[in-house]
C-alpha cells in the first residue's frame, strides 16, 4: 500500500483513482503525518484478477502461482458492499 500526503492525493486525485481502478493499487492518505483514509478497489481482489494483471509481465515463480492458483476457494467472493443495507 502507498502513503501519500493529503495535498498530493488532492492535487493528482484523478490519476489516484486510475491507479486504483485499472491497477488494483490501495493508498493511505496522511495528514500531518497521522493516516486519516484509504483508498481502496471496490471489488474484492480474486488469485484470477491478480494473474490476469500479471499477464505480460516477468512471470511468477512456478511454486507461487500454482499456491495461488490452489488457494483460490478459500477466498471470499462475496462483492456486496458492507455499508448498505
Amino acid at each position: 500500500m502507498t502513503t501519500v500526503s493529503a495535498r498530493e492525493a488532492s492535487r493528482g486525485f484523478s490519476s489516484l483513482l486510475d491507479s486504483v481502478e485499472h491497477d488494483g493499487e490501495e493508498y493511505t492518505i496522511v495528514r500531518d503525518g497521522k493516516a486519516i483514509a484509504r483508498i481502496v478497489p471496490v471489488t474484492d481482489r480474486t488469485v484470477g484478477m491478480f494473474l490476469a494483471r500479471r499477464a505480460g509481465r516477468t512471470p511468477l515463480d512456478e511454486d507461487f502461482a500454482a499456491d495461488a492458483t490452489g488457494a483460490s476457494h478459500l477466498l471470499t467472493t462475496n462483492v456486496a458492499d458492507p455499508w448498505r443495507s
